[in-house]
């Protein structure tokens, strides 16, 4: 093996396949390097230049419609050359636009909405010099009174930017409209005709993109905005949350705050006497104007009132936060928790809201838009409308400040302290949640307003109609199983109850839905005509299944015949139609209108003690009492049959047929025992058959006697003449 160099590349007596493959990893080795030494090569040559942006200039006499497209993608040194570039060759145009009044005014109008492109650049960096919380502070060891004004800065920088959010929503929609108007003054231009018709349409149409792309530079300038003071308020919120972890006790503070519990207290009381000494003075005056001021003056010292209380509700939240932070104290400190407060505050804020409403309609059709002293109603106005801002505001603040309260009790006194008060705050959150939704219109109905609480108070009522009537109607199925009522009378008075039921929550329906049950009148009367057109076989019905329940014609378990050849009994009386069940278990709806205008057989009406005729026959030779006698055996022997000293049983002789003699079993069934699926015929043609066949009577098969005559005798005289 030491002289083997078979499996060398250098070996002389190597196979041409060997040298072969060697060569080809030699030249994927060389190939290899040759193309890693030219992408270094290529990776050190300079970048190529980009083109340079060349700004688009419309035709300013027929302008397209997606010359401005590329304003998006643009960089803003790119958009200030392009909007100097349009600046300038749109002054050029302007000057030689005709001396027409309409065309300058229009021209006049361009220059500006240019203009507003580089005063929203200049709001731009106007919004980058604003500070998104400059009075908001987060000191080391802070106490209640730094973390409440901490809070309240962070607060206002929240509100900011909601207002910025709802800014930012109106310019979504506005740039979709504006998108509208864009396509729409393509069409214009388009469709224009005449010389002068073209110039206004193409600067009706360039006006219209100028204006576009402002919309696009402050919704940019905005959202840039809107993201930074998110983040900042973000941080700000965080940075919150640790300082209240942080909080420690002070005296300082404790003091302050009982200072303001009492000023606060005294204001409350102040304000109170105030209002009770103004709604107990008696009414002197007839002037609508006094009346006026003293209602709004009411109002307003409500609206004060309720102020004073959420402000004092804030400074006892946050002397409670306080006192559970002093670890030298020795009694266990309690929450401050009472939901009423908030509730009544939410309910006089909308009330006073809707009121305040009401009252400055009243003034406006008293002293119309324009009046002289409408300046001082307004000033009422602006101050009770301020004064429930601040209220709802208030109400916020003291749902964040029982939110801090539970969690710094938590921290210090441990999580099942506070478990229920924690529970009942959870459920109030829900329930606030659960009122934003609820209040969500969806949509209206003779101009009211349809939310999901009244979509919920519908369904709660047509449940409840529902489960009455079902409880109703198992109360009186209850009524028959102990006897103590009839059968159909319960179920003719468990559907009326039905009907009435439902009937009474429709219009308890359409009364929540605003629609005046008044005017059902003329509902009514249309449906009339309706009736009396389309839906008249069903009113028909209808009317007639009314008929049937009070009438009691039928009952259910009634075994009817009707005049179509239907038989059966009856399972269900509706408002349309009656459930019958034949022999063969088969339900047939049947319209109630065939058995008012129609015959109907009810076999169990009055007395369920019905006479039948069973026809059998036998052969001739049979003995007539041995076949009387086996009949009445055969009847007694099916348990339907009813026999009394007034109905009996018999059996009759009707003729002597071809075959046999034909009798009739004539005999009274009790048709309640009738099985719903049996024929009383079938039952008694089988006793009928085995007693003739216990007595040897024989039942008799159709008999012919064929007579044969003579074929010559049959022939005429004259074929027979001719054979002869």
């Amino acid at each position: 093996m030491a002289g083997d160099c078979s499996f060398s590349p250098l070996c002389p007596g190597r196979s041409e396949r060997g040298r072969n493959t060697v060569r080809a990893i030699f030249t994927f080795l060389l190939t290899l390097l040759l193309a890693s030494s030219t992408l270094f090569a290529s990776a050190q040559l300079p970048g190529k230049k980009p083109d340079k942006f060349e700004p688009v200039v419309p035709d300013f006499t027929e302008p397209s419609a997606d010359w401005w497209t590329g304003w998006v993608e643009a960089s803003t040194e790119e958009r200030k050359q392009w909007l100097e570039a349009l600046d300038k060759a749109w002054s050029a145009r302007r000057e030689n636009l005709p001396e027409d009044e309409e065309l300058q005014k229009r021209a006049k109008a361009i220059s500006q909405s240019l203009k507003g492109v580089a005063v929203t650049w200049q709001k731009h960096q106007e919004y980058e010099k604003i500070s998104v919380l400059p009075d908001v502070k987060f000191p080391k060891n802070p106490d209640v009174q730094a973390w409440a004004k901490a809070d309240a800065a962070v607060t206002r920088g929240r509100r900011r930017l909601m207002g910025i959010q709802l800014e930012a929503r109106q310019l979504d929609e506005t740039l979709g409209q504006s998108l509208s108007q864009l396509r729409k003054q393509v069409v214009l231009l388009r469709e224009a005709s005449g010389e002068a018709e073209k110039e206004a349409a193409a600067l009706a149409l360039l006006q219209t993109q100028i204006n576009h792309i402002n919309i696009i530079e402050q919704r940019e300038t905005l959202e840039e905005f809107l993201g930074n003071w998110q983040e900042k308020v973000d941080l700000a919120e965080g940075q919150l949350n640790q300082m209240l972890d942080e909080l420690q006790y002070s005296a300082e503070a404790a003091k302050a705050l009982e200072k303001d519990i009492e000023e606060q207290t005294e204001k409350i009381e102040r304000i109170g006497a105030t209002r009770t000494s103004i709604q107990g003075s008696p009414e002197t005056s007839t002037d609508p104007d006094t009346n006026m001021k003293k209602d709004l003056t009411l109002m307003e010292l409500e609206v004060d009132l309720l102020e004073g209380h959420l402000k004092k509700r804030k400074a006892e939240l946050l002397q409670s936060i306080n006192n559970v932070l002093d670890e030298t104290a020795e009694e266990e400190q309690t929450l401050v928790v009472s939901r009423d407060l908030l509730e009544t505050a939410r309910t006089l804020i909308d009330g006073n809201s809707r009121e305040l409403n009401l009252r400055q309609r009243q003034v406006m059709a008293w002293r119309g838009e324009e009046g002289e002293d409408l300046s001082r109603w307004w000033r009422y106005f602006e101050r009770i409308d301020s004064g429930l801002g601040r209220a709802s505001d208030l109400v916020e603040d003291v749902q964040r400040y029982e939110a801090a309260q539970l969690q710094i009790y938590k921290q210090r006194q441990g999580w099942w302290a506070t478990v229920r008060e924690r529970t009942s705050y959870m459920a109030e959150q829900a329930y606030k949640r659960w009122r934003q939704l609820a209040d969500y219109q969806l949509f209206s109905i003779a101009q009211n307003p349809i939310t999901l609480r009244d979509i919920a108070k519908i369904i709660f009522v047509m449940v409840c109609a529902w489960l009455i009537s079902g409880l109703t109607r198992r109360f009186l199925n209850r009524l028959v199983r102990k006897k103590h009522a009839s059968e159909s009378s319960m179920y003719n008075l468990g559907r009326v109850l039905h009907y009435s039921i439902i009937g009474v929550a429709i219009i308890v329906v359409l009364a929540m839905l605003g629609l005046d049950t008044s005017k059902l009148a003329i509902v009514a009367g249309a449906l009339s005509v309706g009736i009396g057109f389309g839906m008249q076989a069903i009113f028909s019905n209808f009317i007639s299944g009314l008929i049937l329940l009070f009438e009691q014609p039928l009952r259910v378990g009634d075994l009817v015949e009707l005049e179509s050849g239907v038989f059966g009994r009856i399972r269900d009386i509706n408002v349309r139609s009656t459930r019958i069940t034949t022999r063969d278990n088969v339900d047939i709806l049947v319209p109630n209108t065939e058995f008012v205008a129609g015959r109907v057989i009810n076999h169990t009406l009055d007395d369920p003690v019905r006479r039948i005729h069973v026809p059998f026959g036998v052969a001739y030779g049979s003995d007539p009492d041995l076949v009387r006698e086996a009949a009445l055996e055969a009847a007694e022997r099916v348990n339907i049959t009813h026999t009394d000293w007034k109905r009996k049983t018999e059996v009759w002789l009707m003729e002597f047929g071809d075959n046999a003699l034909n009798f009739k079993l004539v005999v009274w069934i009790n048709s309640n025992m009738v099985s719903p699926l049996g024929d009383p015929y079938a039952l008694y043609n089988l006793e009928l058959l085995r007693e003739f066949r216990e007595k040897d009577i024989e039942v008799p098969f159709p008999q012919r006697d064929l007579h044969l005559r003579s074929w010559e005798a049959s022939l005429p005289i004259t074929r027979r003449r001719e054979d002869e």
